[in-house]
């Protein structure tokens, strides 16, 4: 009996090959933009996220238990060389880099604005990512005498070039006030126009003159392995440096930890919402298939068809044209999907917003297997549901009126 229904299905499918193919398309459809608009908010993200993290949080920060609250430079981390050391020797740790930080004022002869002060050593740290950002000048070297990076937001509010003067003032060790003439070696320009405003870097050693600590370390960045492992790392390196405070990504940057939290949560919501849109078309469809054959269905049920088999026919119809739409819109997101993925989406034209956001302009989507999965598995369990009704209304006929109306 099963038999016979899923063929009378089957032959269904053909007989209005017009009203299969919407339905086909539908759900091709449907499963397209659920794993496309899936990958393309995990993509965007993903990229601000990372993004955010290797400017400047890293996964792993250590610094003085005071230094975080107070932000004095009295506050550095002793014996930071022997620290970063056995860091590196950890088998999970990439990368470590160390570097002198101070609050202070930039000033120019039209301007002065609150600035992080970094002081790095180019040559054997990090400028987490900066330089890649350069839009202007290079990278300073050693002969160069108080050179000093800025980002182009700052370079706009002081109105500073190329070679420009200028002067940052903040506290020394003794809490005087101090400060120093830079000249501007290089300005960037990364996706984050807040930290484009804030961030000024300058050489450690010309740093740490002034704030009167020759070796002072404030802040040491640990790149790890595996960034949802940070948190275990941190435990752990907790254990060996009890004196220290240590902190993971997602306790220096809570809105960063929501987007990870949320990111599958954000993205299930988005499929959602487009799986809403193909029930109701599928519904509409189907509705109509069952309407067109109203007078055929009477007749099948006034011959002895009773009404678990009606109603398993327009089910068995449903389920095959949704085998054949889902793969099929599984392949075009996929194929969507991987294409995007590598040449990227550019989004220029809202780089205003975007920054203000710390988000890039080039968003590469990207989705994992088990996502494809469980958005096949949401496609086929929305289609079978929405055709629920539609049998439903199979059960509604009473053969003899059904035959007579269409008469």
């Amino acid at each position: 009996m099963v038999g016979n229904i899923v063929k009378l299905g089957w032959k269904n499918v053909w007989r209005n090959p017009t009203r299969s193919l919407v339905v086909v398309i539908a759900v091709s459809l449907g499963t397209w933009a659920g794993i496309f608009s899936a990958g393309f908010f995990n993509g965007m993200m993903e990229d601000s996220m990372n993004n955010q993290i290797n400017l400047s949080v890293g996964h792993i920060q250590i610094m003085h238990p005071r230094f975080d609250d107070l932000y004095h430079p009295k506050y550095s981390i002793p014996h930071a060389d022997s620290v970063a050391g056995i860091l590196t020797d950890q088998p999970y740790v990439e990368q470590v880099f160390m570097k002198s930080v101070v609050m202070g004022l930039a000033q120019s002869p039209r301007n002065g604005f609150g600035v992080t002060i970094n002081g790095i050593t180019p040559q054997t740290d990090s400028v987490a990512g900066v330089e890649e950002y350069l839009v202007e000048g290079t990278m300073p070297v050693e002969s160069a005498r108080n050179p000093v990076l800025i980002g182009i937001e700052l370079a706009k509010r002081l109105d500073l070039d190329m070679k420009s003067r200028m002067v940052l003032s903040f506290q020394d060790v003794h809490g005087e006030i101090t400060g120093g003439a830079f000249r501007v070696a290089g300005i960037f320009d990364t996706f984050n126009d807040g930290y484009d405003e804030n961030t000024v870097f300058v050489f450690r050693d010309d740093l740490n003159r002034l704030i009167g600590d020759a070796h002072a370390i404030h802040n040491i960045r640990v790149d790890t392995d595996d960034l949802g492992q940070a948190r275990a790392y941190v435990e752990t390196l907790s254990k060996e440096f009890p004196g220290l405070e240590i902190k993971a990504w997602g306790d220096l940057a809570p809105e960063l930890q929501y987007v990870y939290d949320m990111r599958d949560f954000t993205m299930y919501i988005v499929m959602i919402i487009i799986i809403i849109g193909l029930v109701f078309s599928i519904i509409n469809t189907m509705l109509m298939a069952v309407l067109e054959r109203t007078r055929e269905l009477g007749m099948l049920r006034a011959i002895g068809m009773n009404k678990a088999r009606t109603f398993s026919m327009v089910m068995w119809e449903t389920v095959f044209l949704t085998m054949v739409g889902a793969p099929a819109g599984l392949l075009l997101g996929w194929s969507c999907v991987r294409y995007f993925g590598s040449q990227g989406i550019d989004l220029s034209a809202f780089a205003q917003g975007l920054g203000e956001y710390g988000m890039s302009t080039m968003i590469y989507p990207s989705l994992g297997w088990a996502y494809y999965t469980n958005i096949v598995l949401m496609i086929a369990v929305a289609a079978i549901l929405s055709a629920l009704y539609p049998a439903w209304r199979t059960l509604k006929l009473r053969p003899v009126e059904a035959i007579r109306k269409f008469n």
